[in-house]
Order: structure tokens, then sequence, then C-alpha cells
């Protein structure tokens, strides 16, 4: 009898130790298991995100696309309206030169007689040698060099800073900056 109560304990150590080493292996691989179901739920889960996204960008980008056509014809059209009224003005610039000279004669330059003085004082002519030429007048388009005004003169006269003038028939003609019309004409003594 106690032979075979030692043979059956022997047995059931026997086959305890087997059966916790498969336990533990067991319990290894579930956990193993468990862990890449794990993994994919989540890479299934992102991947199920990124493909929302992208799906919402395109939308975002066709209904921009939409918004953006309406917009390019606009321009073009603002484009080609703007083209046309510069080809109106230049052919209207053309038949209204005389509303441009009174434009200019309303623009003129104008000086008091101590800063005529001035510039007399500063700006010595030569005197007329030939007088069958047409004098000069105020809106009269300037051709050839032109001379800036010395700077002494320019600090006591601000009206002429940035100008220019040119001695014509005897006559000082003074252009404001940037014109190519005389603004001021100061004659002969």
């Amino acid at each position: 009898m106690q032979e075979a109560i030692r043979f059956w304990h022997h047995h059931l150590q026997r086959d305890q130790l087997p059966t916790e080493t498969r336990r533990s292996g067991a319990k290894i691989e579930r956990g193993l298991l468990v862990l890449l179901s794990l993994l994919a739920i989540v890479s299934c889960a992102g991947a199920v995100t990124a493909l929302m996204q992208v799906r919402s960008l395109k939308s975002e980008l066709t209904a921009l696309q939409r918004e953006l056509l309406p917009l390019k014809e606009r321009v073009a059209k603002l484009g080609q309206i703007e083209k046309s009224k510069e080809a109106s003005d230049q052919a209207s610039g053309q038949n209204n030169q005389p509303s441009r000279e009174n434009r200019a004669e309303e623009a003129a330059l104008l000086l008091s007689r101590e800063e005529i003085q001035l510039v007399r004082d500063y700006i010595k002519p030569a005197p007329l040698v030939d007088s069958s030429t047409a004098p000069i007048s105020v809106g009269d388009p300037i051709t050839g060099p032109t001379i800036p005004f010395p700077s002494a003169l320019t600090e006591k006269i601000s009206k002429l800073i940035g100008a220019r003038f040119a001695i014509r028939n005897g006559a000082i003609v003074i252009l404001k900056k940037d014109s190519r019309r005389a603004d001021a004409v100061l004659g002969p003594n």
C-alpha cells in the first residue's frame, strides 16, 4: 500500500511539473496573442483615421478648386477691362492734348517777386541773340538737356527742390520734378 501511494505520489509530482511549465508557456503565448491583437486593432484604427483625414482633405481641396475657378475668371475679366480702359485713355489722351495743356497752366509753378529775383541772382542767362524764334510759355514741352537748381537756391526756395531749369531764348524755363513741360518761365530782364 505504501508502495502504491508512493507510486501515485511520484506520478502526481511528475504530472505537476510539466503542467506548470505548460501553463507558464501557455500564459506567455496568450499574453503575446493579446498584445498582437491589441497592436492589430490600434493599427487598424490608425489606418481608418488616416483614411478619413485623406478623404476630408480631398473634399476640401476640390471645394477650394471650385472656388478658385470663378476667381480666376474674375481676375481675367478685370485684366481685360483694365486693358480696354488703358487703350481708351490713350486714344482719348491723344484727342485731349489741349485739356492737358490747360491742366499744366493751372498747375504752373507760382513764384513770388523775391523768389524770382533770387533765381535771377543765381542764374544768369546769356543775352538774347536771335529774336525770330517764338517765345516759350508755360505748358510748352521742353526738349533737350536741363540742369538741376543749385542746392544753395533750393535751400532758400523749397518749391524748387527736385526742379530743373533750362535757358531758352534768354529766358529761364523752370520744370518741376519729373516734368517735361515748362512750369514757369522767367523772361529776360
